[in-house]
């Protein structure tokens, strides 16, 4: 089996624990874009694990690849591998060598950027990922392939600071001496990983007939470089599409694109959010779905179900079907809110909010389920979806009907096993 799994919303949908359910021995993880500002968390028997770099199902994959299309900063590279490889001995990694490099270069130009956007801050990780994609394109970046040579790094280090020699006046960056370090430094890291690197694409290739491929999205549909919230968005193409340009594998070979929303939603960063919500409801919510950023740890800024937005996803996505998370957390409410439609009858919802429009929410209420205790999902679990509470049933054909796909995943808490998958797509999805 081949599948995606993608985040409908502005990220934080939940995609890492699906990722993690989904995956086993036989199965090759794939990320495909971004670097160190995607933040996943998976939670077992053995404990919390936050991934950045890694895909969510290193904890139990056979291989895991990172894709051409991702921005990788070594140092933190070789941290997360010291940790992951202790919890899965057996875990092969391959890495693209034509993944850029973050450097500590792009990371000061991120927050000197920022800095310089003043009110038309965009919320940036501050982790270099938009730096370094600039100089991606601008084919002056380095690539983990370069990481051998210090000559070649270090020439290329020369480049990137002579072009932005205007953000880095203030900075150590334009002195010789930091420069040679950051070149020993980064070819270091480069003997360590060298092993791992390889043309991935052609790993691909062999694989696709032995086992399964996952590939995993970093970020959310909406924060898209071309089809998200412009300019609050990030810097790759975090569709379904990027899996073919990050990674070298065609879409044609796909069976199933899995889009992952949460039962409300949520969001990190600057940019217009029509079912925002505050007050004493966002901060019961917040508080028991711990929604507090995984990279940045800022609180996330919650919302009611935006049927418009998830509509505008499943299409650009072509989302085959739907895994739905945090309905333990919803439930908790006296009642809860889904955005059926904006008043003003938007052709696109995105580009509205990009013009800066009014889009008034239109909400139906449905009924909740209540808190849900440990002993009662662990008997739902074991019923499956018929045992679920009625008022949750509802809810669920409530947005299958809106939204025009079904939830074939649905996720009752953090943990992994707390999982459900409904009959009729076990057989395609694991």
């Amino acid at each position: 089996m081949r599948n995606i799994v993608l985040g409908l919303m502005f990220g934080d949908e939940g995609k890492g624990k699906v990722v993690d359910f989904l995956t086993d021995e036989k199965t090759t993880v794939i990320r495909f874009n971004g670097g160190t500002n995607a933040g996943h968390t998976v939670v077992t028997s053995r404990g919390k694990f936050k991934f950045h770099l890694l895909p969510s199902g290193a904890l139990r994959a056979s291989d895991i690849v990172l894709g051409n299309g991702m921005v990788i900063d070594p140092f933190a590279l070789k941290e997360e591998l010291a940790i992951y490889k202790e919890e899965n001995s057996n875990l092969r990694i391959m890495i693209s060598k034509a993944a850029s490099v973050v450097t500590p270069i792009h990371v000061y130009i991120d927050k000197k950027q920022e800095e310089l956007r003043g009110n038309l801050k965009i919320g940036t990780t501050s982790k270099g990922i938009g730096p370094c994609y600039e100089d991606k394109f601008s084919r002056n970046g380095i690539r983990i392939g370069d990481l051998l040579d210090q000559t070649t790094i270090l020439n290329k280090l020369r480049l990137m600071t002579t072009m932005r020699k205007h953000l880095l006046e203030e900075s150590e960056f334009l002195n010789e001496e930091t420069l040679q370090k950051i070149s020993r430094d980064l070819n270091g890291v480069g003997k360590i990983i060298e092993p791992l690197m390889c043309n991935t694409e052609l790993f691909l290739e062999k694989k696709k007939s032995e086992g399964n491929l996952l590939f995993e999205g970093g970020h959310g549909a909406l924060l898209d470089i071309d089809f998200g919230v412009y300019p609050y968005v990030t810097s790759s193409n975090t569709m379904s599409g990027g899996a073919m340009t990050g990674s070298g594998f065609s879409l044609r070979k796909i069976n199933n694109i899995i889009g992952v929303t949460k039962s409300y939603i949520s969001k990190v960063g600057e940019g217009p959010f029509p079912t925002e919500i505050s007050g004493e409801i966002a901060d019961s919510i917040r508080e028991a779905g711990g929604e507090y950023g995984t990279t940045t740890g800022r609180p996330r800024r919650i919302g009611w179900l935006d049927i418009p937005l998830l509509k505008y996803s499943i299409m650009l996505n072509d989302v085959d079907v739907l895994a739905m998370t945090m309905l333990d957390v919803i439930g908790r409410q006296k009642s809860i809110l889904i955005c059926e439609s904006y008043r003003e009858g938007y052709d696109s919802p995105v580009q509205a909010m990009i013009e800066k429009k009014n889009a008034t929410p239109e909400y139906i209420e449905m009924a909740s389920w209540g808190e849900i205790k440990d002993s009662e999902i662990d008997e739902m679990l074991l019923k499956g979806y018929y045992g679920l509470p009625q008022e949750m049933k509802d809810f669920i054909s409530k947005v299958e009907a809106l939204s025009g796909k079904e939830i074939g995943i649905i996720s009752l808490g953090q943990r992994r096993e707390r999982t459900i998958i409904r009959e009729k797509w076990k057989s395609i999805l694991k």
